[in-house]
């Protein structure tokens, strides 16, 4: 009996060696692989470039949410996309950029936009891509939209096309502006939560979700006017575009349930009557049918996906000098931080960089930001000051939102750009310091004590603002106000008393503010980056856009697990559509991170908190 025990375990043991040897054995020869693989891309140069075939059509399909610069993804994690929940995300700048060269290219016959998989974008980065169609359309080329349906977004980007084509099980939902944030005064109220409020600015409505339950009348006035003035950008691009009557848009939204019950209920069939599309057909119709126009490739039509074609078209030669882009995305927040946020030592680092470069001709700062931290506002603006003071223009180009503490860092620009749909202004400044004494005494916690000073203890949250302590935070609220008031006074060429009638906090669209003189011209980025040439008095040049680059290994392991050659079908590489309770998650989770980044030294901020456009 022992001796058969003693071969069990004999053998056990020596099935578990096995089974390590393999594994070591085979995660050898796998990193082996890789190692060899990585050295044999770096001498070689590199991994080769695509080829754009002769009568092509550009694929164009944005891929999850617009944004102005994306988030580099994690190697390993992209390249397995079915354990990878990241939100994907498409610079406007690639898809401006793909369109522009593409107009001009001989080898690019036509266009195919698809637009199943385009997250959310803003009313600037939409009309932005919009104007880029059109422009192509100008080069004598046709755009064609293959969707399968058409969100409100999609739809301002269909709208450009000669032709547009949707599967018989889709639709076109277009909705409208609204502004519905959250709020919480009753939650608070539950948990007996006192929060202290400083503000200044009639309309300076972001701290309005902490002490009430609705939006105030002043607010409900603001937010008409300005998603009154996109919505009319929205349904005047489009009736433009398709020839209809204008402000037939907002007839049909408001006729809709008469308009559906007239169509059976069927979504696609309203759309074809309403002349919101042309043809209701599935996949292999229109892809049958652009072969037949430009050729075949396979079982699809002849084609380059955009990534690929930017790819094969970037320019390796400098010509010297450059116009340096720094961007200011996400909430204004101090320290250091990822590009999802301006976070101040990270941009300011950018901003050194440039001005110490000796091939920088102009800055163009890029703004989209509803702002933040008041103090880490001030820094990256004195930054800008600093290359000014040697001689560096610096000008803005406010994209989607530059407001409140992203009109601050804008504000002593040289000039200012606008988009006719920025989101801009908001400029007033609040605090906002939440105190849980009488939470904590619900469960049987209190706070005593003494210090040496009336202000020792002063922000503990444990215990209630003193007076005195809240008559230096509002002293210091007003005190920010007017320091706003006087740079923008300053950069502007306007009084103060003239800013202070068009700022109290109130939000503007790029039109009105044009009109206010808060901006001075209307254009988009490409437009900013040739007045930046201009005031540098350039011709020859390159845009350089400062951000963090992944190092070699990175970017060759990402080249090698993620490459983008040949990947001419629609659809490879993307992850799918958010659920609309994604969507939600993905909502609270920002709200979340934008409390989280409250981190102001002096508490106060200068932030539009209902800076969004749904």
């Amino acid at each position: 009996m022992r001796s058969v025990w003693n071969f069990l375990v004999s053998f056990f043991k020596g099935s578990v060696k096995f089974v390590q040897g393999m594994g070591t054995f085979t995660l050898g020869v796998v990193t082996a692989f890789v190692l060899l693989t990585v050295v044999m891309t770096l001498f070689s140069g590199g991994r080769q470039m695509p080829q754009v075939p002769n009568g092509a059509v550009l694929v164009l399909e944005p891929n999850g949410m617009i944004v102005e610069q994306i988030e580099y993804p994690d190697p390993l994690e992209s390249a397995f996309s079915d354990y990878n929940r990241t939100p994907p995300q498409t610079s406007i700048h690639d898809i401006t950029t793909a369109l522009k060269r593409a107009s001009d290219d001989d080898r690019i016959a036509a266009v195919a936009l698809l637009t199943d998989r385009m997250g959310g974008a803003s009313p600037s980065h939409l009309h932005a891509m919009a104007a880029a169609l059109r422009n192509f359309k100008e080069s004598g080329k046709k755009v064609f939209a293959v969707s399968s349906g058409y969100s409100q977004s999609a739809y301002l980007l269909a709208a450009e096309a000669d032709k547009i084509y949707m599967n018989p099980a889709g639709n076109v939902l277009l909705t409208g502006y609204g502004s519905y944030p959250m709020y919480f005064k009753s939650l608070l109220d539950k948990i007996e939560a006192n929060v202290n409020v400083f503000r200044v600015g009639t309309y300076k409505s972001a701290v309005e979700p902490f002490i009430r339950d609705d939006m105030s009348d002043a607010a409900k006035e603001a937010n008409v006017a300005f998603l009154g003035g996109l919505w009319k950008q929205y349904e005047d691009s489009v009736t433009t575009a398709r020839g209809m009557e204008a402000g037939s848009l907002t007839k049909a939204i408001a006729e809709m349930p008469d308009h559906l019950r007239a169509a059976s209920g069927d979504f696609a069939k309203l759309a074809l009557e309403l002349g919101l599309v042309d043809e209701l057909a599935p996949r292999t119709t229109w892809r049958d049918a652009i072969a037949q126009e430009y050729g075949a490739a396979g079982d699809s039509f002849k084609q380059i996906y955009y990534t690929s074609y930017l790819a094969a078209t970037d320019k390796l030669q400098s010509t010297g000098r450059e116009i340096a882009v720094i961007t200011a995305q996400g909430q204004i927040v101090g320290g250091d931080g990822p590009i999802t946020v301006t976070a101040a030592e990270t941009v300011i680092g950018y901003i050194r960089n440039a001005r110490n470069n000796p091939d920088t001709a102009a800055i163009v700062l890029r703004v989209d930001s509803p702002g933040g931290s008041a103090f880490a506002s001030e820094l990256i603006r004195q930054e800008l000051v600093a290359a000014q003071t040697q001689g560096i223009k610096v000008i803005a180009s406010m994209g989607p939102v530059a407001a409140s503490g992203g009109y601050w860092i804008s504000a002593t620009a040289d000039e200012i750009w606008a988009e006719p749909a920025t989101i801009t202004g908001s400029i007033g400044i609040f605090g906002v310091i939440p105190t849980f004494e009488n939470t904590l005494a619900k469960v049987g916690i209190h706070s005593d004590g003494v210090g040496t000073t009336p202000l020792a203890g002063a922000f503990n949250t444990s215990r209630p603002l003193s007076d005195t302590t809240k008559d230096i935070i509002q002293q210091s609220i007003e005190a920010g106000y007017d320091q706003f008031l006087q740079l923008v006074a300053e950069g502007r060429n306007m009084t103060v008393e003239d800013v202070d009638k068009v700022a109290q906090g109130r939000v503007w669209v790029g039109t009105k503010a044009k009109d206010l003189g808060l901006v001075d011209h209307l254009g988009n980025f490409e437009d900013a980056v040739a007045a930046a040439a201009r005031a540098a008095e350039v011709e020859d040049y390159d845009v350089v856009f400062y951000r963090d680059h992944p190092s070699q290994w990175e970017q060759t392991l990402a080249d090698l697990l993620n490459s983008t050659i040949g990947a001419d079908v629609p659809g490879k590489g993307t992850a799918p559509k958010l659920s609309p309770m994604m969507q939600m998650a993905q909502q609270l989770k920002g709200d979340a991170e934008m409390l989280l980044n409250f981190n102001d030294p002096l508490g106060s901020y200068a932030l539009c908190l209902l800076c969004t456009v749904k």
